[in-house]
């Protein structure tokens, strides 16, 4: 039985909620090609969710943060680092992400660490 690995992009909507891209949609907004209007003019907040099913078993969790913003079409203009200006992301948003992404694993029960 080989690694599986699955990788979520979700923004945290300005509304207080999740927002999930496929990786395809991901990275072309990425690159520049794809657009999000409805959050042009905007900062937010970005995580990313990767799982791992490791060998042995066990899922390996793994998430990253960051700060986007968004031109007045809905491109995004910039991404970098949370800075100190900036929302953090807290812990309840933070677990949110994660649980979002291991909804789909078929496990009998979850210890989160």
């Amino acid at each position: 039985m080989g690694t599986t690995q699955e990788v979520h992009h979700l923004v945290l909507t300005p509304d207080g909620g999740l927002r999930e891209f496929s990786p395809e949609l991901a990275a072309k907004i990425a690159a520049g090609a794809g657009k999000l209007p409805e959050f042009a003019e905007r900062k937010l907040r970005y995580v990313q969710v990767v799982v791992t099913d490791e060998t042995d078993g066990e899922l390996k969790v793994v998430t990253a943060g960051a700060s986007i913003k968004f031109d007045q079409e809905g491109r995004l203009t910039e991404a970098g680092p949370i800075g100190t200006n900036d929302p953090r992301i807290s812990p309840f948003e933070h677990d949110a992400c994660v649980q979002w992404a291991l909804r789909n694993w078929a496990a009998p029960s979850v210890v989160f660490h």
